[in-house]
């Protein structure tokens, strides 16, 4: 006889002997409500091969539980699911939606879940639905996994496709190169993708290498991906993919569970430039990866978000150059003193789970002296156009330099939105690092002696120099030097070149363009005396080019200009013509690409390392530069690009039919190692910079000589407005950039 069966006897027996025992009415025992099991349902919202959205509903409060587990594994009951399952607490509705996305196609799976009650724990019973992922591919991209650290996905060819390219590209770099150089889906997968030619799925854990030069992708938890696939242009698994044939998805790989245990970090015996770091894990790390970062890193990662930090930690998979195990005791060197660095680390466990820790600490002063710079000018056989500097260094252990002109640098400095910008930064951005050798002289007894060449006469010049010690402390300085004025030529074709021209050039579309030229030797006593110290003759007007002429007087009056000085360089179109002893007439030479004359080939070869700082015309938000110009097909691009660099001109005079003419030059190219041939008429750019980038636009691409024919009986002539108006964009820096780091690890 069982306990339970005993157990009710025995109550049967005492309550009879109370009923012939006990005097008076009978009365009834109280009876307990009995205990009602709550009840569930579940309701498949959305399913595709990868992830699943349900909706589990109770009849009562309390809380729930659910697994999603293979078809083939059992659960036994609704309180083993609770010991194992994904749990939590119902809200007022009594209902929750859960989405799960590490599901695998083309496998079934089976939904389990349950309910109870809470004080005391009343159970449900437990439930089960089955759930199926295998689905058709009806799109030529499929998720078929997406776990923290593994993809796999289905490309399946297109009707009547000979091959098709495919690859998975962090998002958040697509979106940067997107705004750095315009790629789009197709060009960066007909770039970088890789190739096939059957329908097939691709399983990749922790990285995938592109097509290019095996460059890797690397999978993170909690990170958006972007893959892409098309079909190829052509039977080649490496040929290019068109926009309408190029097919994207867009996902996130699921977060990864917190990791229950820790790392100590201590930190001790801090330096200005060292540090001893150790790392005590608790039972139960795996391993960890750590990385110590500066502030300004740490920052620049923190912008990107939260997880891009943990990614810069991680770094690469297969690299654990930064992974360690157990105990360890590191030392760090190369820190910068009195600044913030940041200990930050990835703990995993064996189940992959992930813990995010950080620990800041700060070096102490520095304790060394700070570098000392001094700077002597001495004289040059030619003033003019170049310089020597005496430049001696103490306590420095490398120093960076550079120099331009104080024209260029004020403008920079004093441009709209520089307004914190320091001359420590332009030095940083701009500077040329010292060699060991010119460091060796500069740190001498007697220095190093500095000599610049190719300077414009009568132009300030700015020697900006930082020098730094062993310790990362910097000391910077900024010397200011004058040219002397060139020697004044005296040339009878100074006074016979004046006088009004109609000039004719035609464009690289074959229209001709007829516009009106004054040769002058200046627009008023300044400009007068500079242009005359320098040796060249101004010409005004270049209709050509769509810009209206404005003189110095215009742009103070406009308040295009904020002084005389400033009016005086940017007024325009101009341009010049310079004379020397020998009758030899140039378009200016002054701070131009250099170059050297091939004999073999009778033509000029083009150094492009320096660049004209005169411009064409500068106001109104609008700057253009007199440059030589072509036009040259781009088989990469399959286009035709324009193209301008700053090069000299030859000039023709013919004294009896009164005719100038600037010719064109031909020299290599020589950023081809085939060594192409180009040939450059005059034209005008918005950019000052030589090469076509993306900031350059060709406003006039001569494809003739541009040719000055006198007018009949022309004195030397006031200058009238031109007809036409062209807004440009101003170029407004000199090679100061901001830098980013681009998190590909």
């Amino acid at each position: 006889m069982t306990r339970r069966i005993l157990f009710a006897m025995g109550l049967a027996i005492t309550a009879a002997f109370a009923a012939v025992s006990c005097k008076g009415p009978q009365q009834e025992e109280p009876q307990e409500d009995p205990v009602v099991a709550p009840t569930a349902s579940v309701e498949i919202n959305s399913l595709d091969r990868t992830s699943v959205t349900f909706t589990i509903t109770s009849d009562s409060p309390g809380d729930y539980v659910w697994a999603l587990v293979p078809e083939t594994e059992q659960i036994s009951s609704a309180e083993d699911l609770f010991a194992k399952g994904n749990s939590g607490m119902f809200n007022s509705s009594q209902k929750v939606e859960v989405t799960y996305n590490e599901l695998e196609g083309g496998n079934e799976y089976s939904l389990y879940y349950a309910v109870r009650k809470i004080n005391p724990f009343v159970y449900s019973e437990l439930y089960v639905e089955s759930v199926s992922t295998d689905f058709p591919y009806e799109e030529m991209i499929t998720l078929e996994k997406v776990t923290t650290n593994a993809i796999s996905y289905h490309i399946e060819k297109p009707e009547g496709a000979k091959a098709y390219r495919h690859m998975i590209v962090d998002y958040n770099d697509f979106l940067y190169f997107q705004a750095l150089v315009g790629v789009t889906h197709s060009s960066y997968l007909s770039a970088f993708g890789l190739g096939d030619t059957k329908s097939k799925t691709f399983d990749y854990e922790w990285v995938q290498l592109d097509g290019w030069d095996n460059y890797p992708t690397y999978f993170y938890s909690d990170t958006k991906y972007l893959i892409i696939a098309g079909e190829s242009e052509s039977t080649e698994i490496d040929s290019q993919v068109s926009d309408e044939n190029v097919r994207f998805i867009e996902f996130t790989t699921p977060k990864a569970e917190v990791c229950p245990h820790k790392v100590e970090i201590q930190v001790s015996n801090i330096t200005s430039l060292t540090a001893d770091i150790t790392f005590t894990p608790e039972e139960g790390v795996d391993r960890y990866r750590a990385y110590v970062m500066s502030e300004a890193d740490y920052e620049s990662y923190l912008f990107e978000g939260e997880e891009m930090v943990r990614r810069a930690v991680i770094g690469a998979w297969d690299d654990t150059s930064t992974e360690y195990k157990g105990t360890q005791s590191l030392s760090v060197s190369g820190l910068h003193p009195d600044s913030n660095y940041y200990i930050c680390m990835v703990v995993f466990d064996e189940d992959m789970r992930e813990l995010y820790i950080e620990k800041v600490f700060t070096t102490t002063e520095p304790v060394g002296p700070a570098p000392e710079i001094a700077i002597t000018e001495i004289e040059t056989e030619e003033p003019w156009n170049s310089a020597s500097l005496n430049l001696k260094l103490k306590n420095a252990t490398s120093a960076l330099a550079f120099i331009h002109t104080k024209y260029a640098v004020d403008e920079l400095l004093n441009a709209p939105g520089n307004e914190d910008l320091t001359m420590e930064v332009v030095i940083s951005t701009n500077g040329i690092p010292f060699s060991a050798a010119e460091m060796s002289k500069a740190t001498s007894a007697d220095g190093a002696n500095l000599m610049f060449s190719n300077l414009s006469p009568n132009t300030e010049y700015v020697y900006a120099i930082t020098a730094t010690n062993s310790e990362y402390v910097s000391t910077s300085y900024v010397h200011y030097f004058k040219t002397g004025a060139e020697p004044v030529i005296e040339n009878t074709l100074f006074d016979k070149l004046k006088g009004e021209y109609t000039a004719t050039i035609t464009d690289v579309d074959g229209q001709p363009h007829t516009f009106d030229v004054t040769i002058t030797d200046g627009v008023n006593d300044a400009t007068r005396e500079a242009y005359r110290a320098q040796n060249v003759l101004v010409c005004l007007g270049f209709d050509a080019c769509g810009v209206t002429y404005h003189s110095p007087e215009d742009l103070i009056k406009k308040k295009w200009a904020k002084n005389e000085e400033e009016a005086n360089r940017n007024y325009g179109p101009k341009w010049f013509l310079e004379v020397d002893e020998f009758d030899n007439i140039t378009t200016y030479k002054h701070a131009v690409a250099s170059s050297s004359f091939d004999p073999v080939n009778n033509v000029e070869i083009v150094d492009y390392s320096a660049e004209g700082e005169d411009p064409m015309a500068s106001f109104n938000n609008q700057t253009i530069w007199f440059k030589g110009t072509f036009n040259r097909y781009y088989a990469s691009k399959e286009q035709w690009i324009m193209q301008a660099t700053t090069l000299i001109h030859n000039v023709d005079f013919d004294e009896e039919t009164g005719t100038i003419t600037v010719n064109p030059v031909k020299h290599y190219k020589t950023w081809s190692a085939i060594g192409e041939m180009i040939t450059e008429y005059p034209g005008v750019s918005q950019s000052k910079n030589w090469y076509g980038g993306s900031d350059q636009k060709v406003l006039f691409c001569g494809n003739s000589p541009l040719v000055l024919k006198r007018k009949a009986q022309t004195a030397q002539a006031s200058i009238a407005p031109m007809n036409t108006s062209l807004q440009i964009p101003a170029v407004k820096k000199i090679n100061v950039q901001e830098t980013r780091r681009i998190i590909r690890k």
